[in-house]
């Protein structure tokens, strides 16, 4: 018996092949990848789908087990981290179409880039740090609004009569679209909170925060010095007011993009970027498969993908917060239900529902 999830991807995967080989190929063709730092799409471009496995791997229920709230169940997880063919909610920022955010550096945190005098053979940078932490604090703003409006998105998923609404809370969305505007409230929900958590896990691919410098070559700018912190992020707490650019730790660096405009700057792609990798999504491990040379240098590329995972839950964790904070315990509870369950609404005679 093939489950619902899996037919609804054959049927989807159908759909691209026809509509891709005839229209969607053709504009791909034309138009090079950009940045991706973790990668959303498999064609045209050296990734396997990063973002759709971090954000399985951190939040995905174990095969077969309800949603407790903490997890998605599959349904639900195909929206929010899509899959081959589907770009899902943590895709929209590199979507080529309506809804894309590829030429806006704060969706990805790029361009955040500085390197101390002492850390680059006692040269002074070409940007100044102030510039750089404000650049990244405009990320952080981005994202912020992101994971607000997203939990704002929650709370429309009733009807008139206060009840869950069985439209609103299908787990059947489009892929494509301005941010938020999608028809059905968990569709604008799963947009809005996914593209934060994209911008979260590019923090970890793009910047210095968890990774090491190459020890056999000195730290300059092209081998920018490594943080090699093992914590989340503490400035992407989005409950808390946004960071001033003075919180930005001092050696903090993300990568310059693109490349032909990034003239004696950190580079994205050249030196610090850790995106390519075969990640197993449901254990989150690595398996490494044309890394970035940032990448390979010890276990860089393991830490950006493990610490993006962590990220991810954190960011769950408190959008969940944010939700039963907003509208009440009860009512909170009722809304992360119907975002993370199949079946929220009960269509009778075929389901019963689990948040109702």
């Amino acid at each position: 018996m093939i489950r619902g999830h899996t037919l609804r991807r054959s049927l989807v995967a159908a759909m691209v092949i026809t509509t891709v080989l005839g229209v969607a190929v053709a504009v791909q063709v034309v138009r090079s990848p950009k940045a991706e730092a973790f990668a959303t799409y498999y064609w045209f471009s050296s990734g396997h789908g990063e973002h759709e496995k971090v954000t399985r791997a951190a939040l995905a229920c174990p095969e077969d087990q309800p949603s407790d709230g903490t997890c998605f169940e599959p349904d639900s997880m195909d929206i929010l981290a899509g899959y081959r063919g589907y770009l899902g909610g943590v895709g929209g920022p590199d979507s080529w179409l309506s809804g894309g955010e590829l030429d806006n550096p704060a969706a990805h945190c790029d361009n955040a880039d500085y390197i101390r005098p002492e850390d680059n053979g006692g040269n002074t940078y070409v940007r100044s740090r102030s510039q750089a932490s404000e650049q990244l604090v405009d990320c952080l703003r981005h994202l912020r609004g992101r994971f607000h409006s997203a939990a704002q998105q929650a709370g429309t998923a009733f009807d008139d009569d206060g009840d869950l609404s069985n439209y609103e809370t299908r787990s059947s969305c489009a892929d494509y679209g301005p941010p938020g505007q999608r028809a059905r409230a968990k569709c604008r929900f799963v947009d809005l909170f996914a593209r934060a958590l994209h911008g979260v896990q590019d923090f970890y691919s793009h910047s210095n925060w968890v990774d090491s410098a190459d020890p056999g070559k000195p730290t300059g700018v092209g081998n920018p010095p490594g943080m090699h912190r093992s914590e989340v992020f503490p400035l992407m707490n989005f409950r808390l007011p946004l960071s001033s650019p003075s919180d930005v730790p001092e050696q903090l660096t993300t990568g310059c993009y693109p490349s032909d405009e990034c003239g004696g700057r950190i580079r994205h792609d050249e030196e610090l970027n850790k995106d390519v990798a075969q990640i197993d999504p449901a254990t989150g491990k690595v398996t490494r498969d044309g890394t970035s040379a940032r990448g390979s240098i010890s276990d860089n590329q393991e830490r950006a993908v493990l610490w993006a995972i962590n990220d991810t839950r954190r960011q769950w964790a408190e959008m969940r917060g944010e939700i039963r904070a907003r509208y009440g315990d009860d009512k909170g509870d009722t809304i992360i239900c119907a975002m993370t369950h199949d079946t929220p609404v009960r269509n009778w005679p075929w389901t019963t529902g689990d948040c109702e």
